[in-house]
Order: C-alpha cells, then sequence, then structure tokens
C-alpha cells in the first residue's frame, strides 16, 4: 500500500512540474512529498526527476516509469472499485446448513424465492440432522433448533419461537390412555430423537409454571429423523414430541392430537447463525435479513 500511495505522489509530481503543486492536489506537504518520491527512487535505484529550484521534470528513466506508473494505479483502482461493488450487491457462493426435513419442509421454498430476487447469488444446500462447525466446514449459515451454546466466533439472530406438541394419535389413546399429567408419561411409550452429534436422546420439553421441565419416556421408537418419528406417532407405536412444521397438517387432518397443553413450552427458539467476523457478506446479511422478515407460516397456524 506504501508503494501505491508513492507512485500515486509520483505520478501527481510529474503532472504538476512540482512539489508544491502536487502537495496542494494530495493534501500533503511540501516535504512529505519530496520524502516520498526519493523514497520511491531509492526503492527502484533510479533518478525520475531533475530537480531545479523552480520545478522538477521527467529523466528519461523517470518518463518509461511514468507510463507503467499509471497503468499500476489504474489496474488499482479499478480492483477497489470492482470490490466494492462486490460488497455492496449480495453475489457469489452462499453455503446453508439446515435440518433435514425443516429444510425441505420450509426452508428450500424461501432460499428458491430469494435467489429470485437474487440472482447473482448461488447457494449449495445441506440439509442434515447434525450440527456442523461452520469455521472448519466452510458453511456460510447454519439453522439451529433449540437453546444455543456459548461461542465466541459466532453470530445469532433469532428466525422465530416455536412450540413444542406432544402429539399422539386417537388410535394410541384408545389403546393406552391419555397422559393428564407429567408424572403419567412414565407409564407410556416413548418417540425419542437420538442427537447425531452426542448420541443422547432428546428429552421431551414442557413448561411447568415458569419453568422448562425435561421427560424422557420409555422409549420404544428412537430415530435420528423427526420426519419417521412423526410416522411413528400416527401410527400409534408411542408418544412423540413434535415441532409446528410436523404437526399442524397432523393436527389439521386428524391423524394426531395435542396431550399436556397445559405444559406446551411455547417458546422453542429457531436461530440463523452465522460466523462473526468484522465484514459480514452482503449475501449472507441479506439471506439472513429476508429470512427474519417473514417467520413460517405454520407457525401462526397452531395459534
Amino acid at each position: 500500500m506504501n508503494n501505491l500511495n508513492e507512485l500515486r505522489v509520483f505520478v501527481n509530481v510529474a503532472q504538476a512540474e512540482n512539489f508544491a503543486g502536487a502537495a496542494r492536489v494530495l493534501g500533503m506537504t511540501t516535504s512529505a512529498v519530496s520524502k516520498a518520491v526519493q523514497r520511491l527512487e531509492t526503492e527502484i535505484g533510479a533518478k525520475l526527476f531533475t530537480r531545479t529550484t523552480r520545478s522538477v521534470t521527467l529523466t528519461v528513466e523517470g518518463i518509461r516509469f511514468l507510463d507503467g506508473a499509471r497503468r499500476l494505479l489504474n489496474d488499482a483502482d479499478a480492483l477497489k472499485e470492482e470490490f466494492a461493488d462486490s460488497l455492496a450487491q449480495p453475489r457469489g457462493k452462499l453455503v446453508i446448513s439446515a435440518p433435514a426435513v425443516f429444510g425441505r419442509v420450509w426452508l428450500t421454498e424461501r432460499v428458491l424465492a430469494f435467489m429470485c430476487r437474487y440472482e447473482e447469488v448461488d447457494v449449495e444446500l445441506k440439509f442434515e440432522d447434525r450440527q456442523v462447525d461452520l469455521g472448519t466446514e466452510g458453511i456460510d449459515i447454519a439453522i439451529r433448533i433449540g437453546a444455543l451454546g456459548d461461542s465466541a466466533n459466532l453470530m445469532a439472530r433469532k428466525l422465530f419461537d416455536d412450540r413444542a406438541y406432544t402429539c399422539v394419535s386417537p388410535s394410541y389413546v384408545e389403546r393406552y390412555g391419555k397422559p393428564e399429567t407429567l408424572s403419567d408419561l412414565e407409564q407410556h411409550r416413548g418417540i425419542h430423537y437420538r442427537v447425531q452429534n452426542t448420541g443422547l436422546l432428546f428429552p421431551f420439553l414442557f413448561d411447568d409454571n415458569g419453568e422448562v421441565v425435561r421427560r424422557t419416556l420409555d422409549p420404544v421408537l428412537v430415530g435420528n429423523s423427526v420426519d419417521a418419528l412423526r410416522q411413528a406417532a400416527e401410527k400409534g407405536i408411542g408418544i412423540a414430541q413434535l415441532p409446528s412444521f410436523l404437526a399442524h397438517e397432523a393436527f389439521a387432518a386428524g391423524r394426531l392430537i395435542e396431550v399436556l397443553e397445559d405444559k406446551r413450552l411455547n417458546n422453542f427458539p429457531y436461530s440463523i447463525i452465522y460466523l462473526n467476523r468484522q465484514l459480514v457478506a452482503p449475501r449472507v446479511r441479506a439471506f439472513v435479513d429476508f429470512l427474519v422478515a417473514d417467520p413460517p407460516s405454520f407457525v401462526q397456524a397452531l395459534e
């Protein structure tokens, strides 16, 4: 960068044919202009100007050097302008990670709508039910479900608050009865999600007088696909706890009913996370704003 500044000083001195004139154009002192030219001459090992008390004129070497200096400065200015434009307009590749079923049910449609608006953004979708590492896996944005752990290198924005619906099929109720209290769950069959990163069963979450409580049922079915858990609940295999994007159609069709409504957790967060960087790429910022501005309709559908 210092060399570019010295080249700019040199070109302005050549145009003004004196140090004072170049100094006025550049907003520098005459002494600073003279020293910049001297440093440049020392670096290239040639005199660029013949100096007199009233003016300076280019040497033969200076004339040759001026043409190359102008080309370099023009290229540098064009590069800065191009880079500034790329920062101002969303463009380039955007890598997005999300839970598989959520991505299929809702996110894909929003991604396609975003791409129609920002045609210079290319997208790679990675739908999988595990917690990804954005930094090491080259992911720009990820959707996380549930409470977020502390991470100094991540930024997060809430996408929406969902609800944790405790679901059974009418056939299950006919066969096993309907739990009326949290204690009743000990006598019921559980359908649980296994977290891929930890291998642990994800507990059922409830709001008990303002306190979040966790319950793990006797698991008759364990899986790492929430869509499979929904299907099992609809078949009467057991009790499952499902998010809105899976529960709303099943409730509307009568395939599932909610139990323990008074204990429902209503502030189960979905978040958008991205790397904490000093400069966030416009494509990342635009996509985050795009999602936050349009929460899913299935959240309002069950209110």
